[in-house]
Order: structure tokens, then C-alpha cells, then sequence
């Protein structure tokens, strides 16, 4: 079947989520993506927890409820390629194949190369109500992902069990000396079509592979890898600062290709003067991502940048899942995100176009010489109105 012959999904943004089939949907990249999987699977010796299974079958239990809302079939293999995962094809009535897909081929590995593709693994148990296993790995050498449908699948339940709403009111951005047009920003943004190519189901923009991935996927396998990484005695701080980084690595890359691109410079770079501009710029693009409302109360790098973050992902996310929280750390992907946003300004300076490569990463952006620190002092998961985070030296 050729996706681009299903009618693509229809999107409904509230909030600063853009939410598909009932479900909040973000936009992120190969990087991250990679990032996150091999940090969730380093839990694996974390008292019960079972990485693989976390990963594969928390998209089967959104899978369930696709169905449940009125999802067919080739609505979900033809959404699969729409939001960038790549194409699923059916070779026999136990054999399927990705001949190319996100997870596929942008990985972070942690060892030897391995199977790697959970998510397409979970994915094909939601359409199919089988279990499903990957035979054959590009990550692993193979020409293409294969996978095979097992026996029949255990009852996944589904974890989104908590209401919680979106909050609807809220405020303008603040005043501040820019020309930055955020609005003008969004508005020519969202026209640009992210989705999935016919040929391979990938999205390729601004330099990286991106995905339109679910929300929930995200936060269920951060919080359910951090709960047991704390629960086998981790200390609280350094369990926190692997999924920090994890945004701090997307920041990095996605960011950092956005303020290199050519629609960067056509859109957003007449508008701006100084590097706070680009921030704001920046900010405003983000806005889009379905990550949230970003609104920036303070920006003083030789002081504090301050930004609240209103409907969050993840605060929404937690809320959705578990009872309100006492901490108010839990916002893992904005803490790294707004720092590495930061750093690509004030410590590396994106204006001069550097190679964003793994070694410059590691040599300059991510050197702890100059580097700054973040801190969340509010959390819509310990129920505050907004996320707050405070970056500073």
C-alpha cells in the first residue's frame, strides 16, 4: 500500500499540543530519539524493570486506543509513514519489513549494534494483536528491519488512565525590545510540510530525520525508566541528569540545525539583531513543536534566563499517568532543552555555523568549562499552573 494514497490525519492544535486521533503528538529528531532509547535501555539492571518490553509495548497501548477511537488497519500503517516512522510493508501473513525506517537507521548505541527497532516491534503488535518480534536489524547489519509476528499478545493495559485538561488561557508573551515577530514565525511554520516522503516515510528537515512521535510514548518511558532507576537506589540527581541530557543533546541537534537551515535564515534572521533575538526566535519556532507554550520571562545570560512552559508534554503527561507529585524536577526534555538552547548561543555561539558534530559536542558544547546549569523550581506534574526553569552560571 502507498501512504500517500490514505488521506493524511487531521491535526487540531490546542494549547501548544498538536494533537492527532485524540492523542498528543510532538515533533523530534533522529537524535533524541536515539538518545533517549539507549538511555532507557541502560536501565536494564534496575531491579524489575525490562527495557525492551517498556519500549516496545508502551506504543502498543496507544496503538489500542487509535482503535478504540475509530482507527482501521491502513489508518495506522498509512499514519505510521505520515508522522515519519517509515513504511511498513506485510511480506507474508508472519513476515513484515520496514525497508527503511526512523529507528532503523539513526541510533545511539551503548555496546555492540543490536536490534533496535521496539517502537516498529510495538507499533505492529497495536495493528496486529500479536506479539511481534525483530528478526533482522539495519542497525545490526541486515539490508532491511524485518519482524516477525509471534503468538498471541498478553493484555497491554493502557496507562493514560487520569484526566487531566489543557489549559486554554494563556498569556501573551512578555515585552521585549525585539523585532522577532512570533506570531509571523508560527503562522509561515506550520506551512511547511512535515511529514513523510512517498518514497521512503521519513521526514528529512533542517538536517536531521524527524518524527511526529507520540507524546505519551515519550513520557512513559522516561518516567517508568527513571521511577526504576530511583527505586534501585540511583542517586535522585544523577538518575534526573540522563534524561536532562537527553534533551540537552536535542537542543544540540535539532536547534542547532534549525538556526543553520536555509528557512532560518530566509524567516526568522531579518528579524533579528542581537543573539537575544535569535532566542526568541528560536523560541517562537519551537512553539510549533507541540512541546507546549513557551514564553520566556527573563533572559539575562550573564544572570538568569527564565522560561515558564504552559501545557508541557511532560507535565501533562505525568499528570495523565500517576498522581500529582511532590518533586517539582520532572521535566526532563525542557530542562535540557532550554540549556542546550542557551549553550548554542552563549557558549558556542550557532551564529558562526560550526559543524554540529558528536566530537564538537563533546570538546565544546557539552564542556563543563562555561558551561551553565538549569533548575526547575515549578511543575504542572507537582500541580504549579506552568513548568519553570531557571538557567544561570
Amino acid at each position: 500500500m502507498n501512504p500517500e494514497t490514505q488521506q493524511s490525519p487531521q491535526v487540531t492544535s490546542i494549547g501548544g499540543h498538536n494533537i492527532i486521533g485524540g492523542l498528543s503528538r510532538v515533533i523530534h529528531c533522529n537524535y533524541y530519539n536515539a538518545y533517549l532509547q539507549m538511555t532507557v535501555l541502560l536501565t536494564q539492571d534496575a531491579g524489575k524493570q525490562n527495557p525492551k518490553r517498556l519500549l516496545t509495548d508502551s506504543v502498543t497501548a496507544l496503538i489500542h486506543l487509535l482503535q478504540q477511537s475509530g482507527y482501521t488497519r491502513n489508518d495506522l500503517i498509512s499514519e505510521f509513514s505520515h508522522c515519519g516512522f517509515g513504511i511498513l510493508k506485510q511480506l507474508d501473513e508472519n513476515t513484515w519489513e520496514t525497508p527503511r525506517s526512523h529507528y532503523g537507521e539513526a541510533i545511539c548505541i551503548h555496546g555492540k549494534p543490536a536490534k533496535s527497532c521496539f517502537f516498529t516491534s510495538g507499533y505492529l503488535q497495536g495493528i496486529l494483536n500479536k506479539r511481534v518480534t525483530e528478526t533482522a536489524c539495519k542497525i545490526d547489519g541486515a539490508e532491511k528491519d524485518q519482524f516477525s509476528v509471534q503468538g498471541e499478545l498478553p493484555k497491554i493495559e493502557n496507562y493514560l488512565t487520569r484526566e487531566f485538561e489543557l489549559q486554554t488561557n494563556i498569556p501573551e508573551p512578555s515585552t521585549f525590545d525585539t523585532r522577532v515577530d512570533e506570531n509571523q514565525i508560527i503562522s509561515v511554520v506550520k506551512t511547511i510540510p512535515l511529514h513523510g516522503s512517498e518514497e521512503s516515510g521519513l521526514i528529512e528537515a533542517f538536517g536531521a530525520v524527524l518524527t511526529n512521535h507520540f507524546a505519551d510514548y515519550y513520557n512513559r518511558i522516561s518516567y517508568e525508566s527513571y521511577f526504576a532507576l530511583r527505586d534501585a537506589g540511583i542517586p535522585d540527581e544523577d538518575s534526573k541528569e540522563l534524561f536532562i541530557q537527553a534533551g540537552h543533546v536535542c537542543a544540540f541537534n535539532t536547534f542547532g540545525r534549525v538556526m543553520k537551515s536555509p528557512e532560518w535564515y530566509e524567516l526568522v534572521v531579518p528579524m533579528c539583531d542581537t543573539k537575544e533575538d535569535w532566542f526568541h526566535g528560536m523560541i517562537a519556532v519551537l512553539n510549533t513543536f507541540g512541546w507546549g507554550i513557551y514564553r520566556v520571562e527573563k533572559l539575562d545570560p550573564a544572570g538568569e534566563t527564565i522560561v515558564r512552559v504552559y501545557n508541557s508534554y511532560e507535565g501533562i503527561g505525568y499528570r495523565r499517568m500517576y498522581p500529582k507529585s511532590n518533586d517539582k524536577v520532572l521535566s526532563f526534555l525542557a530542562m535540557g532543552a532550554v540549556l542546550g538552547l542557551v549553550h548554542l548561543l552563549w557558549k558556542v555561539d550557532i551564529r558562526d555555523k560550526p559543524e554540529l558534530t558528536k566530537e564538537f559536542y563533546v570538546e565544546q558544547y557539552n564542556n563543563p568549562e562555561n558551561s551553565y546549569i538549569v533548575e526547575q523550581t515549578h511543575a504542572i506534574a507537582a500541580g504549579d499552573e506552568y513548568d519553570r526553569l531557571i538557567v544561570s552560571k
